[in-house]
């Protein structure tokens, strides 16, 4: 089970007046997006597109969110909702009740996807009347019972934020490193819970694998590490040096894990006369499979690692960096031979773009027919209706449902009815990623905005939208 108290309690108050007016059943579609790309304080992009991740976790959210008793009972004690629910016993009964059943269309699980304002088949900016919306390809594209939308939305916005934001991040890093291992190291950085998800999210992304042990077990990401400084410091006694201490506990360490022994070396001092690399060297008799540099990651330090290792007879002995590395930190070490890279809060908390990838949830369409949000002058106008996205030759185009352009179509559907009808594997969704990533062109990876182009027949609709409404909303 996944409590479905998840959500914001506006959406609980605000499907009060809704209720009465017996409009919970009304069938609506609701388009999960973001409107555009990233950008820092100032306006500047921080994107040069975004990689959607999030498929897997909404399906297993889907599929178990309930209402159970001690969480109904606690709403109906809350000093606004509690009576109004008290006095719509058959409300309480629904939420009882309640599972999620509709359609579900999405891009695949690790599709690069970007966002922005929208532009005609001949590239001229949409807009009409004052309304220009954004277009993009939707995370998420949902049919089902407008009270149902209403408790998935903040669920489905805070996982499609939070993962799609650590894929993105993670990508980025991936591709900085190049044929060099990348380690997720980022569980301390963020909530335990969040700390799986963001290790699923960077795997996929193309991290090598985590140091998260539960998501080992959810859904078998290769879990590895080194040692800890806490570690190497339990090890002191009173009546030793610190370098004989460390040089004792590197000597045990690798009396246990003799064909995968990185030692943490610099806990004290890692180019010291009787700490660091010499006491991992001296330890293991040279046979020490690699070094684990966390502070001090500089070009120059890991080139006197480096030279310190052959000089002391271990030039098969791996560098491992990690300490606020990212791809920025990563293309700052330019030629330094480094072996792997353990990237912890800069993945998982994406600092660059730290509010998620701005992903909203809104309707495009009530009862059957088309809506958008109008927003006129505030460049938050939505795109009306169901749609599908054509790729071709790296560029996405929506277009209408229904409608058939050239290039691929992006969405298929993974929910019908009462359960998903297909499941993102984790292997499956790497391998896809790496390959779509592989497809992107050179300049997609600079940070950039985008226009994103749409169809006549949407264009048509928006101006038909806007005409009946000629005052906006």
């Amino acid at each position: 089970m996944s409590p479905a108290t998840h959500i914001d309690l506006y959406q609980l108050t605000s499907l009060i007046p809704h209720w009465d007016a017996g409009l919970a059943d009304t069938p609506v579609t609701m388009s999960f997006f973001s409107r555009r790309l990233p950008q820092d304080e100032a306006g500047e992009p921080q994107r040069g597109f975004l990689l959607w991740v999030g498929l897997r976790r909404s399906l297993e959210f889907l599929a178990g969110a309930r209402f159970d008793e001690p969480r109904l009972a606690l709403l109906t004690q809350h000093p606004m909702l509690g009576q109004a629910l008290l006095r719509r016993p058959k409300l309480l009964d629904r939420l009882r009740a309640w599972r999620f059943q509709g359609r579900l269309d999405a891009p695949p699980e690790g599709t690069p996807i970007w966002a922005g304002p929208a532009v005609t088949s001949q590239g001229a900016l949409l807009d009409v009347n004052g309304v220009r919306p954004a277009a993009q390809t939707p995370y998420m594209q949902i049919q089902t019972d407008l009270l149902t939308a209403k408790l998935i939305e903040t669920p489905l916005l805070s996982i499609i934020n939070h993962q799609t934001m650590v894929a993105s991040k993670a990508a980025r890093v991936v591709r900085a490193a190049g044929r060099r291992a990348v380690l997720e190291f980022g569980t301390r950085r963020t909530h335990m819970e969040a700390a799986v998800d963001a290790a699923y999210a960077a795997y996929v992304a193309g991290v090598a694998g985590t140091s998260n042990v539960e998501a080992h077990y959810r859904y078998g990401v290769p879990v590895l590490g080194t040692m800890d400084h806490f570690a190497v410091q339990a090890w002191e006694q009173p009546h030793l040096s610190r370098g004989e201490t460390e040089r004792a506990y590197f000597r045990a360490f690798y009396e246990s894990f003799p064909a995968s022994s990185v030692l943490l070396v610099d806990t004290y001092d890692a180019f010291g006369d009787d700490t660091g690399i010499r006491n991992a060297v001296r330890a293991t008799g040279g046979a020490v499979s690699g070094i684990r540099l966390d502070s001090g990651i500089t070009q120059e330090n890991v080139w006197r690692a480096r030279r310190l290792l052959n000089d002391l007879k271990a030039p098969n002995c791996k560098i491992l960096v990690s300490g606020g590395m990212d791809e920025h930190a990563i293309t700052a070490l330019g030629d330094a031979p480094v072996d792997g890279f353990g990237i912890g809060e800069r993945i998982v908390t994406s600092p660059d773009a730290p509010v998620g990838v701005g992903a909203v949830g809104k309707l495009c369409e009530i009862g059957g027919q088309p809506t958008m949000k109008l927003a006129r002058g505030s460049g938050k106008a939505t795109l009306p209706g169901r749609v599908q996205v054509f790729r071709r030759g790296g560029v996405d185009t929506v277009a209408r449902h229904g409608e058939i352009l050239a290039g691929d179509p992006l969405l298929e559907v993974w929910w019908l009815g009462d359960e998903a009808i297909n499941m993102p594997e984790v292997e499956e969704t790497r391998a896809y990623t790496r390959y779509a990533l592989a497809a992107l062109p050179d300049e997609i990876w600079s940070d950039r905005s985008v226009c994103v182009p749409v169809s006549p027949a949407l264009e048509q609709l928006v101006r038909d939208i806007v005409a009946r409404d000629p005052q906006g909303r």
